[in-house]
C-alpha cells in the first residue's frame, strides 16, 4: 500500500486513481483468501471407492486447480477494474501478466512434485 501511494504521487495520477493502486493490494489478498476458502471446501475423497485408498496428493491438486483458476479470474477482475488508467492504457494488462506468470510457476512447481 505505501509503495503503491508513493508510485501514485510520481506518476501524478488522479485522487481515485491513487485509491486504486492503495487498494489494490487488500483487493489481491481478499480474492486469495476467497479462492483459498472455496478450494478448501472442495478437498475431499472420491465416494464408493471401498478400501482403495485415494491418494491424497491428488486430492489437494484439486483443491489447488480450483483455487489457482478462481485466483487468475479474480486478479484479472482486480487487474482491470482498478489498474486500468487512461494515462497508461496497458498497465493493468501488464501487472495480470506478472502475476500470471507467479500462478504459473507454482503451478508448474507442483507438476514437477
Amino acid at each position: 500500500m505505501i509503495l503503491g501511494g508513493a508510485l501514485a504521487d510520481d506518476a501524478g495520477l488522479t485522487p481515485i486513481q491513487k485509491a486504486g493502486l492503495i487498494l489494490f493490494t487488500l483487493l489481491v489478498h481478499s480474492v486469495d483468501l476467497i479462492a483459498s476458502t472455496i478450494s478448501v471446501f472442495c478437498v475431499k475423497t472420491k465416494k464408493g471407492l471401498g478400501s482403495e485408498l485415494e491418494d491424497p496428493l491428488a486430492i489437494m491438486k484439486r483443491g489447488y486447480y480450483i483455487s489457482i483458476t478462481i485466483a487468475a479470474f479474480g486478479f484479472f477482475l482486480i487487474c482491470y477494474n482498478f489498474l486500468n488508467i487512461d494515462r497508461f492504457p496497458n498497465a493493468y494488462l501488464y501487472f495480470y501478466l506478472c502475476g500470471l506468470t507467479g500462478i504459473l510457476v507454482s503451478f508448474l512447481i507442483l507438476l514437477v512434485t
